[in-house]
């Protein structure tokens, strides 16, 4: 979803039109179109400047959150963490969601990174109880706004608390962990010895087991984030592409230029104008 803040006056007007409700910094939307709703960016990277809990009621979503990809089908959840990179590549025609967005996380040490509850009916059953509840709040008066606050955290603790810890073998686990890392770094960190000395491995090692874990060599992930990070910037901003270059590291405009042409196949003025 692209909700880019709970500031954002175009994105909430729209947002209001459909449903939304908000107080201060937490605001619920129930049952909306991921197609239909002009606020679903599809195919659009973008950084969420707010966390948000996605509830996937029918159909399914492809989505990508800090670079892995997840195939969501009703009844799966989705965490997302503030500042978390995301993009929606698609959703079915009849994918209804339901999300509600925050910006204050709980302070619990566990929760460092966004996650998804996939397939478990207790979970996704839970889930619309609190949103239930929220919602309700939303629509009384006066709104309580520290009974939302609760609301919020312990709805995230449940989802935590519920989600199927995934069997990953020790290189799948290591991919996971690259993948977060680069996420968190892939705008200003290019080199793999960058990421290798924060895992704590070799480069040789790391380029041999991400290899083979996912197909793609560790320049070519390092590449994905890097235009992941210059589209979001070119469409979520109103920086000069000179100054996009610069704050992703880039020694001229020209360069950056040629990289993103090699990689996406436009300029990033073309990409830009595209909307």
């Amino acid at each position: 979803m692209d909700i880019r803040s709970l500031d954002s006056k175009l994105a909430m007007n729209e947002l209001v039109r459909k449903g939304y409700r908000h107080e201060g910094d937490y605001g619920i939307m129930v049952n909306a179109s991921a197609v239909n709703a002009d606020f679903f960016k599809l195919g659009q990277p973008y950084r969420t400047l707010d966390g948000r809990i996605i509830v996937v009621q029918h159909g399914t979503m492809d989505v990508e959150i800090d670079l892995v990809r997840h195939v969501l089908h009703g009844g799966d959840i989705a965490v997302v963490l503030p500042e978390a990179l995301m993009l929606i590549e698609s959703a079915s025609s009849d994918c209804v969601v339901s999300a509600v967005v925050y910006r204050q996380m709980p302070q619990v040490q566990d929760v460092v990174e966004s996650f998804v509850v996939s397939g478990d009916s207790v979970a996704f059953a839970r889930a619309n109880q609190y949103l239930t509840m929220i919602f309700d709040q939303f629509d009384r008066n006066p709104v309580f706004t520290d009974i939302i606050v609760h609301f919020y955290d312990a709805l995230i603790l449940d989802m935590f608390s519920l989600r199927q810890e995934e069997q990953l073998s020790h290189g799948g686990e290591f991919m996971h962990r690259f993948l977060h890392l680069l996420s968190q770094e892939g705008r200003v960190k290019h080199s793999i010895g960058f990421y290798a000395d924060r895992l704590c491995v070799s480069t040789n090692y790391m380029s041999a087991l991400v290899k083979r874990e996912s197909g793609l060599t560790v320049l070519q992930w390092i590449d994905r984030a890097l235009v992941r990070e210059a589209k979001v910037l070119l469409h979520h901003t109103q920086m000069p592409v000179a100054e996009v270059a610069e704050t992703l590291g880039f020694a001229t405009p020209s360069f950056f230029i040629r990289f993103f042409r090699q990689q996406t196949g436009q300029t990033p003025l073309q990409y830009r104008k595209q909307g």
